[in-house]
């Protein structure tokens, strides 16, 4: 026979009740609130958990926006350096190609002022026949300045500009008395009146051709400048240079002196242009 189990329930008003039940019936009922206690448990520790784990993603959230905002401020700082230093560097080379013009001008009419003329090529031709890539025109311009400017030096290199040596102008180019017989004769250079041992410099770079003692030139050096020009230097009391020798604008080549048909202690000079003498004194005193 089944067991029974009797439950007597007392209200307030001291009214009671019984309920009978079977012993496995009781069981379930207990099992059946243990369950329903631990699911309630479950459900209360996953809530917890979600709710912490929302917070914490919302945390992480925040977190990831402020690092946003800080990298797009970032960026945009670095991007105002980078267009400033764009605009900065226009402006440099802006300013070193108008430096560079302006001293191929100052170059150019230098060179112009003593017969040099200089050819100027324009890349901008007709329409006819014409192409090519696209480049903006400031992108070479400084390339192309530079590499103007520096031709330009290069042939003013060559051109024998200013005094030889220290001294006066003690007889010019052109016709003129012989000093010796009263002729009248053609003197090819000019005459530098000086010291003896005063010392004698290079006009422009170039290479020595010939030197040594030479019928009515006496001790003599003759230098070469590039394709055009050449220049003669007479009457030296000593020669430092030989056959060959490179020299450069403002290099001393000798010493002044008295030798081979001289009246006198001077410098003979002489500037030849394509194997002509021409007048020395305009290209020597030009900075006068």
């Amino acid at each position: 026979m089944e067991e029974k189990v009797h439950l007597i329930i007392t209200g307030d008003n001291r009214d009671s009740r019984s309920v009978v039940m079977t012993e496995k019936r009781l069981r379930r009922l207990i099992r059946t609130g243990l369950g329903a206690t631990v699911l309630f448990a479950i459900f209360t520790v996953v809530s917890i958990y979600t709710l912490v784990q929302d917070h914490s993603r919302q945390q992480r959230m925040s977190n990831l926006e402020s690092q946003v905002l800080w990298l797009n401020d970032q960026n945009s700082h670095l991007r105002n350096q980078v267009n400033r230093q764009r605009t900065e560097k226009k402006e440099l080379i802006s300013n070193a190609v108008n430096h560079l013009n302006e001293r191929s001008t100052q170059i150019e009419s230098l060179l112009q002022k003593v017969g040099v003329e200089v050819a100027a090529e324009d890349g901008g031709a007709g329409q006819e026949g014409s192409g090519g890539p696209y480049i903006e025109a400031g992108a070479g311009t400084f390339d192309d300045a530079l590499f103007y400017s520096g031709q330009l030096l290069e042939l003013a290199d060559q051109v024998p500009l200013g005094r030889p040596t220290e001294g006066y102008l003690s007889s010019s180019y052109g016709r003129r008395r012989d000093p010796f017989n009263g002729h009248m004769a053609f003197h090819s250079g000019i005459d530098i009146a000086h010291y003896v041992g005063t010392k004698v410099y290079a006009t422009a770079s170039g290479t020595v051709v010939s030197c040594g003692v030479v019928s009515g030139y006496g001790k003599m050096v003759k230098i070469k400048h590039g394709d055009r020009y050449s220049t003669v230097y007479g009457h030296l009391q000593k020669i430092y240079l030989k056959p060959g020798t490179k020299v450069a604008r403002g290099d001393a080549i000798g010493a002044m002196g008295n030798t081979g048909r001289s009246t006198g202690p001077h410098l003979h000079y002489e500037i030849h242009d394509n194997g002509r003498t021409i007048n020395p004194y305009s290209l020597t005193f030009l900075n006068r």
